[in-house]
């Protein structure tokens, strides 16, 4: 996961845009994304949406300097993400909690929150933990539970907890609820309702329970073959004809 604390740094956490514009990325000669714009204001829920392989995980890896941008810009308030490491997205109070490997299974819960507060002091470290454990109260049971002995829905919950113990401004998440169980789908909703609540900005990618996730979204982007559409309300998005047309193909008005 991606969001430690800077060492030593104080909380930033004014308010910035993210910007993407013609966003070119992919795997080795393999081009993935095509000219990808999209853009987050302070305080939104954006939603990323579209069928498997269409390029979504893609774009967050590109986003945080996991892959090589190819072409476009990408900035962050005043900040050029494009030349910068990966690791300086943590500096700009970025998180990224990927669709896999963002928890370490071998340790406990309250160690794998410890980890992104290394480079703060012991009382920081002792403030923040008991804030995360306050607001997550499951996580404050299986504090001594080690990681991978936990259910997919408390890693998931665990991974959101340890990218906003940093004090994000901004946060990107790959498929948070897939897999999960629908009442778990919805205390995932919740958790990240609340993220937003506490002045952080989202990305959220989508590929499962859009019904149930949708409806706590400001604005959506479709995705398909690397390839982003112009945003729109979610609400707009709620049409179950247009979900099932974008998701499965299905097109109710084919004659």
């Amino acid at each position: 996961m991606i969001g430690d604390s800077p060492a030593g740094g104080s909380a930033d956490r004014s308010p910035a845009s993210l910007v993407l514009s013609g966003v070119r990325s992919g795997y080795g000669d393999l081009p993935i994304l095509h000219g990808v714009s999209l853009e987050v204001a302070p305080g939104e829920i954006v939603s990323v949406i579209g069928p498997n392989g269409a390029g979504k995980s893609t774009l967050l890896k590109t986003l945080f300097g996991l892959l090589a941008l190819r072409g476009g810009t990408m900035t962050f308030g005043a900040d050029d993400l494009g030349p910068t490491s990966a690791g300086a997205r943590a500096k700009l109070r970025m998180a990224y909690v990927p669709q896999e490997g963002s928890t370490f299974p071998e340790l406990t819960v309250y160690d794998n929150l410890a980890v992104s507060l290394l480079h703060e002091p012991a009382r920081t470290q002792h403030r923040r933990i008991s804030e995360m454990l306050e607001s997550f109260p499951a996580l404050a049971e299986l504090r001594r539970a080690r990681a991978g002995t936990l259910s997919g829905g408390e890693r998931q919950m665990l991974a959101i907890a340890s990218a906003m113990i940093s004090e994000p401004r901004f946060l990107a998440l790959d498929e948070p609820t897939t897999g999960l169980a629908p009442s778990i789908v919805q205390a995932r909703i919740a958790d990240i309702v609340a993220v937003r609540e506490q002045g952080t900005s989202v990305l959220w990618v989508i590929e499962e329970s859009p019904m149930l996730c949708l409806p706590h979204v400001d604005r959506v982007y479709v995705m398909n073959s690397g390839v982003l559409g112009p945003s729109q309300p979610a609400e707009e998005m709620l049409d179950e004809e247009l979900l099932q047309a974008t998701f499965f193909g299905i097109d109710h008005h084919r004659e």
